[in-house]
């Protein structure tokens, strides 16, 4: 085991120093994300959650022109932009799953940003939700502040959860919206966390792992078995393994790139989903719309604000003892709410 523990020693020093430079909110609060993680995960695991989306005639102006009136609805400021997307190029819609994902991609280049979104096409309403996700990162993506990476899944999740409010009250028929998609999507995230969370949090608390960590852990921070440790320490080795392997060439022309290469592959995306879908389904219920309209609008201008401080300015106190608890109660609502809206008519 010591051989594991030496290996992945090495993976999780070189993912560290990359992390304390370009994501040090995850180095400092791996402990709280993880507390946070395993109850909501827990919580998620009591829904049951399947919803057969069925497939329509949309077509893709269709699907454009309900997004714009879902973005009028949110802030007329955001039309022209909006409008000048399929203009500009920089709206395309994959007919064939032609691209690995729907994303907004914003690429820097000395002064100047291009940007493009990809929709892959599920010939439902659930195109409509993934063109106002996408379009959220849009607007915020001129700029690539930390506290953009922090926030941007957040705002766009809280969209997301807004425009499949606005398409429900508006008559769309039910079975044409995967309403659950986004709590399916972090319940897949928070199980990858799970996978290294222990670890990671072992090495960030306590060093270099050892025979000894596992009784640090267990004096310190939770209860758990030497055997569910190690074989949580050898199953992330063989993850990071395999990401070092499927990258060697990029690492052999430069080495100091490894710590970048497992983070951004494995470490640093999921817990960002996590806590945005637990900010939105917060905001959702207790936010004012017009405060996260001013997020979206300023959050490349708030480089001297923290997370906490930014939260407080649209009414969340991480901070309060009561946070988690109003999270899940609001998490209980949307998903009894859901139920309340029958099969609808085909607008």
């Amino acid at each position: 085991m010591q051989e594991i523990y030496d290996k992945l020693n090495y993976y999780l020093n070189e993912i560290c120093k990359y992390l304390e430079k370009e994501n040090l909110f995850l180095l400092e609060n791996i402990h709280n994300i993880s507390i946070l993680n395993d109850e909501f995960f827990k919580h998620i695991g009591t829904y049951y959650l399947e919803n057969e989306t069925k497939q329509n005639k949309l077509t893709f102006l269709d699907v454009f022109f309900l997004a714009r009136e879902i973005i009028s609805s949110i802030d007329k400021s955001y039309l022209e932009s909006f409008d000048n997307l399929i203009k500009s190029g920089e709206l395309d819609f994959s007919f064939e799953n032609d691209y690995e994902d729907s994303v907004c991609i914003s690429m820097h280049r000395r002064n100047q940003v291009k940007q493009i979104i990809n929709i892959n096409r599920e010939f439902n309403y659930n195109d409509v939700i993934v063109l106002i996700h996408e379009f959220i990162h849009y607007t915020n993506g001129k700029k690539n502040t930390i506290n953009r990476h922090y926030f941007t899944e957040f705002l766009s999740i809280y969209f997301e959860i807004y425009a499949i409010d606005y398409l429900l009250k508006k008559g769309i028929n039910k079975e044409e919206i995967d309403y659950f998609s986004r709590i399916k999507s972090v319940e897949r995230h928070s199980t990858i966390f799970f996978q290294y969370e222990i670890p990671l949090l072992a090495f960030i608390k306590f060093g270099n792992l050892n025979n000894d960590t596992v009784s640090l852990l267990q004096q310190f921070i939770l209860n758990i078995k030497k055997e569910e440790f190690e074989n949580e320490c050898f199953s992330l080795c063989e993850i990071l393994s395999l990401i070092e392997q499927n990258n060697k060439e990029k690492i052999k022309e430069n080495p100091n790139l490894i710590g970048r290469i497992l983070s951004e592959e494995f470490i640093t995306q999921n817990y960002r989903y996590i806590l945005g879908t637990i900010l939105a389904i917060y905001a959702f219920k207790y936010s004012r719309l017009e405060d996260i309209i001013h997020l979206n609008n300023h959050i490349n201008e708030y480089d001297n604000k923290t997370v906490y401080d930014i939260c407080l300015s649209i009414g969340i106190d991480i901070n309060d003892g009561d946070f988690f608890k109003k999270t899940l109660q609001a998490l209980d609502e949307y998903v009894d709410n859901k139920s309340d809206y029958k099969t609808g008519m085909q607008v």
